[in-house]
């Protein structure tokens, strides 16, 4: 097995790397919080009653979909952010800005899912990709790519 941290990379970009990590595991594990609490979001959207055409298992059901679909993408975008932050330890530039979109899109998928929890810890991740800019971090990515 080998060590978590590469042998060039400065320590701005294996810290960074690791605080994708977390705040990317922490946006996944909100989703399955939400997931196991579905019922009391189900029972508030019905208390609610925004729109009394709607059946409470309706409601129910749209609930149930929409938080499915955050789980399954959450999941996909934390797969991405963590690959994208390893190509970026490992010297490629360019996957820093992939992992810079990803975070994007993550950030606003948050936001229209209405996770606040979710979009508290997606700055977490980005406080992880800031550190991917600094200035060591941006001398040893241009340092690997003219090799």
């Amino acid at each position: 097995m080998t060590s978590p941290k590469q042998p060039d990379a400065p320590g701005t970009i294996t810290a960074g790397f690791w605080l994708v990590v977390v705040g990317m595991a922490f946006v996944v594990l909100t989703s399955v919080y939400l997931w196991v609490n579905r019922q009391v979001l189900v029972d508030a959207q019905v208390k609610a009653g925004l729109n009394p055409e709607f059946t409470p298992d309706q409601v129910a059901s749209a609930v149930n979909v929409v938080l499915l679909v955050a789980l399954g993408v959450n999941v996909l975008l934390a797969a991405i952010a963590v690959l994208l932050g390893n190509r970026v330890r490992q010297g490629v530039r360019k996957s820093r800005t992939g992992l810079f979109i990803t975070l994007m899109i993550a950030l606003f998928f948050q936001l229209v899912v209405d996770n606040l929890l979710g979009l508290v810890v997606v700055v977490i991740a980005l406080g992880g990709l800031a550190m991917m800019f600094f200035r060591q971090s941006s001398e040893y990515l241009t340092r690997e790519q003219a090799l």
